[in-house]
């Protein structure tokens, strides 16, 4: 553990440009004792240690927790002036030539703490202090989520690995912050979540070179509002990259450097049931519905009866024979022009039709209740 924190250290936090110092040695030494990890920073001149179990912590940024530690180091040494009366002969000591008295043996660190002079407490009363809380609220024990530190872009970002995810995401703030050249996609596609009635749309995508143990390559994001990780890890970066995950302890094998096709039995299209509308050609698809719709959507007097099914019947007279007494009725002069109109129409339909019949009468010409 102390190997990995000295390269990742030297890696990401190395000596300024143009200091001596990088062409001698590294700047950062680690070193493990039991549970606890010293670092030494050749550059700053200062130590700081950190425990094992926080090492293991997935989430914990180290280049933000050194920088703090060592912002708490010379923010308790600010103030502590040195003269050249507080020495006692170390300069002698330390270039006067002697020789070695004594072999070179086992040799035994010894760290001390010293208290600020910002504190309430004296130097010699010490105390360490520990607090405690007991939670009143219902509460259970679950395993933390796979996240690991990948590269976008050559910046290390937060992704979580999510095997329930059908697609590869990114937040919206990383793809500003590292200026990621965005397209806006031709139909939003929508994103639901495990929750019934949680969704949303994505409407935007970007590309981006990902870099994760072997796996170097351009990789197709779309673009969300995610809210605790940078990135998440979808089935697309599993299926492609052959990657097996696992628990207690966690560990991830990826299983192809280069991104394979999406292909087999296990692969199906997303499609997206956005309607497309061209302005160019609404008017040939109106015209078209038109003359498909002309036969069946007639006005009343311009269609003709429907054929006749086994409902229809006739009702024979009982005595043909008998003539009924009936007056002839008169169409009134404000209404002739509407009966030759129907009579033409309903002739021509077929409708009614021209004959001959003892028994016939006209027809009573009322008008409609309302209309005048």
């Amino acid at each position: 553990m102390a190997l990995i924190l000295e390269q990742e250290l030297n890696e990401t936090l190395p000596y300024p440009s143009g200091h001596l110092g990088s062409i001698l040695q590294s700047r950062f030494r680690c070193f493990q004792l039991d549970s606890v990890v010293e670092i030494l920073d050749n550059y700053l001149a200062v130590s700081v240690s950190i425990s094992c179990e926080k090492l293991k912590n997935v989430r914990l940024d180290f280049r933000d927790w050194y920088a703090q530690e060592v912002r708490r180091i010379f923010a308790d040494e600010k103030g502590i002036t040195f003269c050249f009366e507080d020495l006692e002969g170390e300069l002698q000591s330390l270039f006067s030539r002697s020789p070695l008295t004594e072999p070179c043996g086992l040799t035994l660190e010894l760290n001390a703490i010293q208290s600020s002079k910002h504190a309430k407490v004296d130097r010699g009363e010490l105390t360490v202090q520990r607090n405690a809380a007991f939670q009143r609220d219902l509460r259970r024990v679950i395993p933390e989520p796979i996240v690991v530190v990948i590269l976008i872009n050559g910046q290390p970002v937060r992704a979580l690995l999510d095997t329930g995810s059908l697609a590869d995401f990114m937040s919206a703030k990383l793809a500003h912050q590292l200026k990621v050249e965005t397209f806006e996609l031709a139909k939003p596609m929508p994103l639901h979540l495990a929750v019934q009635g949680s969704r949303a749309k994505i409407n935007y995508g970007c590309t981006a070179q990902v870099e994760y143990q072997s796996i170097n390559a351009k990789r197709y994001f779309d673009i969300i509002n995610l809210l605790n990780y940078d990135v998440i890890l979808g089935t697309p970066f599993f299926f492609q990259h052959k990657v097996l995950t696992g628990f207690n302890p966690t560990k991830v094998v990826i299983g192809s450097s280069s991104p394979l096709p999406i292909e087999g039995k296990q692969a199906r299209v997303l499609e997206s049931r956005a309607a497309e509308v061209f302005a160019n050609r609404v008017e040939a698809a109106r015209k078209l519905l038109s003359g498909y719709a002309a036969p069946i959507c007639k006005e009343a007097s311009d269609s003709p009866l429907p054929p006749l099914r086994a409902i229809n019947h006739t009702i024979p007279l009982k005595d043909e024979s008998k003539i009924y007494s009936w007056r002839p009725s008169k169409c009134p002069d404000a209404l002739r022009d509407l009966w030759r109109e129907k009579r033409d129409a309903y002739l021509k339909s077929g409708r009614w039709k021209m004959s001959n019949a003892r028994n016939t009468s006209p027809m009573l010409l009322l008008t409609k209740p309302g209309t005048g």
